[in-house]
């Protein structure tokens, strides 16, 4: 087992395995960093909406436009009936350079298909379906805006195959 002493330790030897930049998932600067469906995955630092407070079904994230610095959704996106209407009230109240951390279960795995309560699957994929996708702009309530997310990282993750995550940074443009 590999220890690392600190959190960029890690990240550094990912930029390296991949050759690519990976954006910092920590944010360090001071703002508003909300935990969609925190459950009991509770993050330092953040604002835990969860039932029966807020329901990601229903209810609005109750924050105005561009206020919100960091958003994670951890195991939660796939629980959502409508996890565009999720992402585009995240895109509303994140500020331009905000981070949507998430982390689902990947589309193919166990993981996925072991919870009757999955509603969604996600692939490395998915966000690019999603975003470049006509459809979801035309028949939107959103405002007539499109899509302002832009892919940090996007990765799979996984100690064994069952149990494999998709891990997506999400940074608004």
């Amino acid at each position: 087992m590999v220890t690392y002493k600190r959190p960029s330790d890690f990240i550094d030897f990912l930029q390296i395995g991949i050759d690519r930049t990976v954006p910092d998932f920590r944010r360090d600067e001071p703002g508003l960093a909300l935990n969609l469906g925190a459950g009991r995955k509770l993050i330092a630092g953040t604002v835990a909406l969860d039932l029966p407070e807020w329901d990601a079904d229903k209810d609005p994230i109750p924050y105005d436009d561009e206020t919100v610095s960091a958003i994670y959704a951890i195991h939660f996106l796939e629980h959502v009936h409508d996890p565009l209407a999720l992402l585009r009230e995240c895109q509303r109240v994140l500020f331009t350079g905000g981070h949507l951390n998430v982390v689902v279960p990947y589309w193919n795995t166990e993981l996925a298909h072991s919870d009757p309560d999955h509603k969604s699957f996600w692939s490395e994929e998915t966000w690019d379906r999603i975003f470049n996708n006509p459809y979801y702009d035309k028949h939107s309530s959103y405002s007539g805006e499109g899509w302002k997310f832009i892919v940090g990282i996007n990765l799979i993750a996984g100690i064994v195959e069952r149990n494999k995550v998709l891990v997506t940074q999400l940074i608004k443009a």
